[in-house]
């Protein structure tokens, strides 16, 4: 999975409405930053990982919620590794 794909597939889950309204606005904020030219790739995704794993963290998250935030977080660990 390539960078866009990947800004691709959090806005998805930004826009889906059955997530909490903190997840939503938090992952929106991380795809924009993510999509910033001139910014290091590894820092943009690094910092990604961070705030998604923040609230993947909080007790109040639904299941399926943390199920989508984790499967993104797979997916930015994979890539920061290529």
């Amino acid at each position: 999975m390539d960078l866009k794909a990947m800004i691709s597939k959090i806005e998805g889950v930004s826009q889906d409405y059955s997530m909490p309204r903190r997840m939503r606005a938090t992952l929106k904020r991380v795809s924009e930053d993510m999509g910033k030219e001139g910014q290091d790739i590894a820092v943009g995704i690094t910092s990604a990982i961070y705030e998604i794993d923040n609230i993947a963290n909080d007790i109040n998250i639904p299941m399926h919620a943390k199920t989508a935030l984790w499967d993104i977080i797979s997916d930015l660990e994979a890539l920061k590794a290529d």
